[in-house]
Parts: C-alpha cells; sequence; structure tokens
C-alpha cells in the first residue's frame, strides 16, 4: 500500500494481508497518514529475502539459457517509466519480461516474470503467462492470489485473460494452475479488500486477533502489546479463534473474566466440557500471573483410555531421546543433524550424526537408524522418545526420499516404539504456561538455558551463516542447542515420571492393540433414535425392485 502524487495504490501483497489479517490492512493504510515504528526484521526474515532474492536469479539464469535474451524492466525508474517499458516489451512480444510493473486504476502489481505463450494472433497481439517465484516446497493460497492479481492486470493490456499461472518453487519444481479455477473466489476477495478500505477511517478498526501471519509482520510488537494489555482470551493456551469468538459474543473478553466464570456457567455453541478446560486454564495462568508460583495438574482419565500418562510405556536402560535439526533453505529442505541422548553406565551420552548434504543426510539417517537398531537388539524394551511429530514425519519421509532402511522405521511404528510426549502432556495435564512447547514445559523440570541458540528459526540461521563462511564454532553452538532438547527431553520423561498415577497400567504394543478391538463408548438416545430411522430408510430401499420398469 503506497501513495504515489497523492494517489493510493494498492498492491497483491496488500490483497494477501487483507485475507490473513484485517486489522494488518487497517494499520497499513494508518500508517500511510500517521507514520508509526514497525518492528524490525529479524535474521530469519533477513534470510529469507536473501534466499528469495538468490532462488529467483537462479530461475532469470535458466531462463536466460532457454530464451537467450530475456527483457528486464529498470528496477529504480519512476512508476510511470516502468509501466510504459512493460507495455512496449508486451507489444514487442519479447519472449521475457522480468520485474513487470503493471497498472490498472488504483491497482500495481510487479510480477517476477511475464512469459510469451506463442505466436502473434491475427491482430498482432502477443499473449502472456505469469510465473513467480517462491521458496517454499508446495503452493500457498496467497501465492495463488498474487498471481490472480497479476493476471488479471496483464489481461487488461493484452486483452485476454491469460489461461495458467505458474509459481517457481524452493524446490525446483514448477505448479502450474488454471486462472479461471480461482478468478471467481479472487474477484469477490479483492472486491472485499476495496470495500474495506474505502470506508477507512470509518467504523470500528478490527482487533488483532493472533493468526498465522504474526510472526512475519511488521507490525507483530505493537500488535502484541496491545494484547496483552487487554488481557485477551488469545493468551489462554490452546484456545481456538472460534471460541475467543463464542466467549467474547457472551461477554468474557479477557483471562481473568474467563478464569473468574462459575462453574455453571455456560456459552452458548460451546460444549460445558470445553468451557470448562479453558476455565481451568486460565484460572491457572492467571494463578501463576498473580502469584508468580507455576502449577501444574494431572488430569483424571477414565478406565481403558488411551491418552496422555496412559502413554507412557515403562522405562528401559536402553530408552532413547530424540531431537532432529532442519534447513527449510536448501533446496527440498535438509535434515542435517540427528541428536540422540541416553544414559550408558550411569552416565550421560550425547551421540549425533551430520549431513550437509543430499548424500550426506542419507548417510546420516541410515547411521542413526543402524544405531538404534543394534539398541533395540541389546534392550528389546527400548523406546525413542521426542516432542510433538517432527521426528515421527521426518523419518518416514526420509525413509521414502532415499529408499532405505524402510522396514527398521516401519518396526519402529508398528511396535509403538517411538513416544511423542507432547500428547503425554497436552492430554495428561493442565499447566499454568500460555503454551505448550517444550520451551515453555521445561520451566517445571530444567533451569534457564545458556546456549546462544535459543530456538528452532534461531538455529535455521545460524546454519545458514556456517555454510557461507564454515566457522566452526557456528556448528558446534547448533550441536548444544540440540544437545540441550534431547536432553530437556529425558528430563521431561523423568518428571512425568513423578507425576504419573502408580495405578495406570504402562503402555504397551498389547494394550494398544486391546484398545483397538474395545466395543464403542454408550450411544446417546439421540444416536439410537437416529440410526433406528435410517434402519427404516434401508429396509424400505432394498425392498424396492431393482427396475420397477419390469414389474
Amino acid at each position: 500500500m503506497q501513495k504515489i502524487a497523492d494517489k493510493l495504490f494498492h498492491s497483491a501483497t496488500d490483497l494477501t494481508h487483507f485475507a490473513e489479517c484485517q486489522h494488518l490492512t487497517w494499520l497499513d493504510r494508518h500508517h500511510l497518514d500517521e507514520p508509526m515504528e514497525k518492528s524490525a526484521a529479524d535474521d530469519q526474515t533477513r534470510l529469507l529475502q536473501d534466499k528469495g532474492f538468490a532462488h529467483e536469479k537462479k530461475f532469470l539464469d535458466t531462463l536466460r539459457e532457454l530464451h537467450g535474451n530475456v527483457t528486464k524492466i529498470p528496477e529504480h525508474a519512476s512508476q510511470d517509466e516502468r509501466v510504459t517499458a512493460t507495455l512496449a516489451a508486451i507489444r514487442a512480444g519479447d519472449k521475457v519480461i522480468f520485474q513487470a510493473t503493471l497498472v490498472r486504476g488504483n491497482l500495481i502489481g510487479h510480477a517476477d516474470f511475464l512469459i510469451r505463450v506463442g505466436d502473434a494472433d491475427d491482430q498482432g497481439r502477443f499473449q502472456y503467462e505469469v510465473a513467480d517465484t517462491k521458496l517454499a516446497r508446495s503452493t500457498k493460497a496467497k501465492f495463488i492470489l498474487q498471481l490472480c492479481f497479476y493476471s488479471d492486470l496483464l489481461a487488461e493490456v493484452t486483452g485476454q485473460m491469460p489461461r495458467h499461472m505458474h509459481v517457481e518453487l524452493g524446490n525446483g519444481k514448477r505448479e502450474s494452475f488454471r486462472v479461471a479455477d480461482y478468478l471467481y473466489y479472487y474477484r469477490q476477495l479483492l472486491e472485499r479488500f476495496q470495500a474495506f478500505v474505502a470506508i477507512y477511517p470509518g467504523g470500528i478498526p478490527p482487533y488483532p486477533i493472533p493468526c498465522d501471519h504474526c510472526s512475519l509482520c511488521h507490525w507483530r510488537d505493537r500488535c502484541a502489546e496491545r494484547r496483552v494489555a487487554d488481557d485477551h482470551l488469545s493468551a489462554v493456551a490452546n484456545i481456538t479463534r472460534q471460541q475467543v469468538v463464542r466467549l467474547e459474543q457472551s461477554g468474557v473478553k479477557t483471562v481473568a473474566q474467563l478464569a473468574a466464570l462459575p462453574a455453571d456457567a455456560g456459552i452458548p455453541k460451546m460444549a460445558t466440557e470445553t468451557l470448562s478446560k479453558l476455565r481451568e486454564q486460565a484460572t491457572l495462568q492467571v494463578l501463576e500471573r498473580e502469584t508468580g508460583k507455576q502449577k501444574a495438574v494431572v488430569l483424571p482419565l477414565t478406565a481403558g483410555e488411551l491418552k496422555g500418562f496412559a502413554r507412557l510405556p515403562q522405562p528401559d536402560a536402553g530408552d532413547l531421546f530424540f531431537d532432529m535439526e532442519g534447513d527449510p533453505m536448501q533446496d527440498g529442505g535438509l535434515e542435517y543433524l540427528f541428536g540422540v541422548y541416553y544414559i550408558e553406565e550411569a552416565q550421560p551420552v550425547f551421540k549425533c550424526f551430520w549431513g550437509h548434504d543430499r548424500e550426506q543426510e542419507r548417510q546420516a539417517f541410515v547411521d542413526f537408524m543402524d544405531f538404534v537398531e543394534l539398541r533395540l537388539r541389546r534392550y528389546p524394551g527400548m523406546h525413542v522418545y521426542h516432542y510433538a511429530h517432527y521426528e515421527n514425519t521426518a523419518m518416514k519421509r526420509l525413509m521414502s526420499l532415499h529408499g532405505v532402511k524402510e522396514s527398521a522405521v516401519d518396526q519402529l511404528l508398528r511396535e509403538h516404539r517411538m513416544v511423542d510426549l507432547y500428547k503425554v502432556v497436552r492430554e495428561g495435564l493442565r499447566i499454568s504456561k500460555p503454551s505448550y512447547s517444550i520451551k515453555a514445559v521445561e520451566a517445571f523440570y530444567a533451569g534457564k538455558r545458556s546456549t546462544e541458540v535459543k530456538k528452532a528459526t534461531d538455529s535455521i540461521v545460524v546454519y545458514e551463516h556456517w555454510r557461507e563462511n564454515g566457522d566452526p564454532a557456528l556448528l558446534e553452538s547448533i550441536r548444544q542447542y540440540n544437545e540441550d532438547d534431547c536432553r530437556s527431553t529425558w528430563q521431561l520423561r523423568e518428571w512425568l515420571l513423578t507425576l504419573r498415577p502408580a495405578s495406570l497400567p504402562w503402555y504397551s504394543v498389547e494394550i494398544a492393540a486391546d484398545a483397538k478391538t474395545k466395543p464403542a463408548r454408550t450411544k446417546s438416545d439421540n444416536i439410537i433414535r437416529l440410526e433406528a430411522k435410517l434402519e427404516s430408510y434401508h429396509r424400505r430401499l432394498i425392498s424396492y425392485p431393482e427396475n420397477p420398469s419390469l414389474n
């Protein structure tokens, strides 16, 4: 969103921002009238930008090899000059146009590439399709919106809507889409966006509800401060957006108000059990906020339920505590570090397997799985503990990608050797934290970390810096961070064992198999009535002649 000669222009990015967060659109518009301080770009954002430019240049070089000359629109020219140069290149039928600028009314688009399709028609006009470079490994909805925006503006020049639009992904693959398949939604969204901006500054600004775009947003600090000041419900751990809306519609607008709700209170369109969980979660968070004392509550389990603490197998001397580091910036993504922590002869041991390219990744995966298989033969009762689904998913992806260790991974999964402690925590505990990430949970059992790398996004940036300069100290900092994560997983398991109800049986393959064969829960009267009605329809249908015309 920008003003040029006192005229307001909207871009494809403005449209995708509106689709993700209307408060972002409102702030961007307000900023044009009253400039505000933006959040500084972090290291990962800058790294993404640099990688994006490198990916774009690589594709540009590929097009030059295929088509020879590529027309580049002058980057530092005025808007009018860029538009004029783009129109001239299109009318001349240049094969590839790089950084094209297209304008219609108050809409302005800067397309990465316009690629000519076929030869001129009977009237001497050429047709083009839009291609954009993206670092992602798969196409996102916002990419398609951007491409629709550019295609729409391009049609104004060529007189015909492009048939296809293309995304050049970070893994080297191209994904193509029919413009017509998405045009209706794009136009509806564009209409809503323009209507939203047109009423500024009238109406009530939308509230800065957290969304997936927050980590990338230049207003993220401002919005976070607003939510803290308002004690907004989004601070309640694991609350959903729809739950926030329903609570607010009933007059419950802060964490403190939710915590103070009577036990017999009800919220329209919200299950009593759901409201009870949210209220208890808010109560714990308010308790820690007011007293400084953190608290963890063990949740009750119904007999036979396989969740929470019932997921914990009996501890074994051979147990492993596993964590991986990956770099999504590399082509196709790279799993470059497999770390494992364990106890050997009463002493802690940390072992890691490195892989800095695709072949080394394969070898590191093989070496890690060999180590696990040897450990399993030595300790038949061992399990591999991790936190959240990343490790499990990555191992299945690696065995498919490299075509190795399929049977070994299958055995681990089939025998339930992989234990996700995140599920134990989420289903078995209620804690006084606004998050159930391992960094939040470890406040109960581990001291503050002293390593320079504090989180996964930091490790990505540090690893990319290491790839640039080869400084061994950077790689060592990642190794220490991974060791801390593996050790924390072990400490978490040990802490959970102190909370585990003694009456629970240990998790086993046999218990899991029995649970799958148990009869379903008792049906409600409503379900029974519905099934009876369906059975009546079923009897009538099967008694109907197969071919009435022959009877």
